[in-house]
């Protein structure tokens, strides 16, 4: 007997209802649960826990631990199941061109490691100046997470609202990526896989 494969397939003409893009059109977000397979969430979590992680920077290269606490590693050919999903994002993407005019040309991510006592200071995925980042998107790995647990991507929405999001596993948080956001200090070890959409032409990807 053959072990079952992972497939990350998902429809998302059907996931995603006509609802469900005029709420994201309207407010900037969408919340998505239960995206992928059981054995599809099992394969990231395991790759995430086995990868190895550098401390992430700010844009301009500097790493401030008390602005940004997180570690990070990108995903490429050497993280299987990290490819499979970023190939189901590029048919999320697709299907954002189809349906909302997006221009999305690429996308890319990379698994993040927050430890205890980190966070990430509110911010926009775009710098002051860029616009290259359409659609940015947060998938989550830990079961079990609770509210107590910290670590709440905390943003502001297109009408000026606060929304806090919990990071439990097999959730897709969409946002665009011109929303200020932040991650709230996480009180046990959070994995997660950060995730852009972008509108420029992809450029070679050269591994630390």
């Amino acid at each position: 007997m053959h072990a079952p494969q992972t497939c990350f397939a998902v429809d998302w003409e059907t996931y995603l209802s006509e609802t469900a893009l005029d709420f994201f059109i309207s407010n900037g977000y969408l919340l998505l649960d239960d995206v992928f397979s059981q054995l599809d969430l099992m394969a990231l979590q395991t790759e995430s826990g086995f990868i190895d992680y550098r401390e992430a920077t700010l844009t301009y290269g500097q790493r401030i631990s008390h602005i940004r606490g997180d570690k990070i590693r990108w995903i490429d050919k050497n993280s299987p199941s990290g490819m499979a999903y970023l190939q189901a994002i590029d048919d999320l993407a697709h299907f954002f061109n189809r349906y909302l005019f997006a221009g999305i040309r690429h996308c890319e991510a990379h698994y993040a490691c927050y430890p205890s006592g980190f966070g990430y200071q509110w911010h926009t995925d775009n710098p002051q100046g860029r616009d290259e980042r359409v659609i940015s998107a947060v998938f989550y790995l830990n079961d079990e997470w609770q509210k107590s647990d910290g670590g709440a991507l905390e943003m502001i929405d297109k009408h000026g609202h606060s929304h806090e999001v919990l990071p439990k596993a097999n959730r897709l948080i969409i946002f665009d990526s011109n929303l200020r956001h932040q991650v709230q200090i996480a009180h046990r070890q959070r994995y997660s896989i950060a995730t852009w959409m972008r509108r420029d032409n992809p450029v070679p990807f050269v591994a630390d």
